[in-house]
C-alpha cells in the first residue's frame, strides 16, 4: 500500500494539472472559508469543499481548526468547481489543491467526514464541471483515505458507526 500511495497521488496530480488547464481555477487566496464554505468578494456565489451532505453528515470536532491549518500552510493551492446547483445563488462543490495535495482528501484522511460527503450531485441536479474519468479517480482515492481513517480510528471513525 505504501507504494500505491505514491503512485495515486502522482496519478491525481496528473489529473488535476490537465483539469487546471483546461477549467476555471480560483487562487485559494481570493477565497475567505469560514468551515466547509468559501465566498469571494462581492459575490454571493458560495463554495463547498463537500458535494454532499453538508448539513447531515458527521463532523470530527477539530475539522475547522484542520481546514484553517491546512489553508494556512497552501498559500498557493487554487480551487478546481466540479459540480454546482444554483437555487437562490450558485453553491459550487470544489476541490482544493496544491500539487499533491488536496484539502478535501486530508479531510477525510483524517477522519473529520465520511467519504461519501466527497461525490458530486448527480448530473439531472447540478452542472457538472469535471469528466466522469478523473472524477472516478478522485473517489477511489477518497475510498482509500477513507480506509485509512477507520483504520486508525481516527476523527469520526473513534466510534464504530458515527452515524449512531
Amino acid at each position: 500500500m505504501k507504494l500505491l500511495s505514491p503512485l495515486l497521488l502522482a496519478i491525481m496530480h496528473f489529473i488535476l494539472l490537465s483539469c487546471k488547464a483546461q477549467k476555471t481555477y480560483i487562487k485559494l487566496v481570493d477565497v475567505k472559508f469560514e468551515s466547509i464554505f468559501g465566498s469571494t468578494k462581492g459575490n454571493s456565489d458560495q463554495y463547498c469543499l463537500l458535494g454532499s451532505g453538508f448539513f447531515r453528515a458527521p463532523r470530527a470536532d477539530n475539522t475547522d481548526s484542520l481546514i484553517t491549518d491546512w489553508i494556512k500552510k497552501h498559500s498557493d493551492a487554487y480551487l478546481i468547481p466540479i459540480s454546482s446547483i444554483k437555487d437562490k445563488a450558485k453553491l459550487t462543490y470544489c476541490w482544493v489543491i496544491d500539487n499533491n495535495d488536496t484539502l478535501n482528501n486530508f479531510l477525510i484522511k483524517n477522519g473529520c467526514f465520511p467519504g461519501g460527503t466527497m461525490m458530486r450531485p448527480s448530473k439531472g441536479i447540478a452542472e457538472i464541471y469535471i469528466n466522469d474519468k478523473d472524477y472516478a479517480t478522485f473517489i477511489e482515492q477518497i475510498k482509500n483515505s477513507e480506509t485509512y481513517a477507520k483504520k486508525r480510528k481516527l476523527g469520526i471513525w473513534i466510534k464504530d458507526d458515527p452515524f449512531d
